[in-house]
């Protein structure tokens, strides 16, 4: 099962709580075209299965230049979301946060996970936590 770039054989999360993430294939585009499907598939996502899209949605690019193709280096506010998703999908027993659909919207400020997100996490500390994880605006995460 793959999460955005994250599948499970990447994330731990130990008794002391500390969650890691790491990335065994660092060959991956850093961002993507907005509308391109197959290249998010062939890296990130499964063709039958798009459940989850963990990617944060500044990698996603409306206007495309060639030279973002060879781009490797990844913000650390980029991180921040996937983990935020994980944090979000570990409290809400295993739904994920977003698929490839709700991720589209989502960027283009059509789609507010907020709602799902307080139905099934009733800890403010932690809701509050992950709404900041995975805020659309990378420089609002903590």
């Amino acid at each position: 099962m793959v999460h955005g770039d994250i599948k499970p054989d990447n994330i731990v999360l130990t008794s002391y709580n500390w969650l890691f993430i790491t990335d065994h294939m660092p060959y991956k585009p850093a961002y993507l075209k907005e509308d391109d499907l197959k290249t998010y598939n062939m890296f990130f996502g499964e063709l039958d299965n798009n459940m989850r899209c963990y990617l944060a949605p500044e990698r996603f690019k409306v206007d495309w230049d060639d030279s973002l193709r060879d781009v490797k280096l990844l913000e650390p506010s980029m991180d921040v979301f996937a983990a935020g998703c994980i944090i979000a999908e570990i409290f809400m027993d295993g739904h994920p946060v977003f698929d490839f659909a709700h991720l589209q919207n989502y960027r283009k400020g059509l789609y507010d996970p907020k709602e799902d997100l307080q139905k099934k996490i009733k800890d403010k500390k932690i809701l509050d936590l992950i709404l900041s994880m995975i805020d659309r605006e990378p420089s609002n995460r903590l």
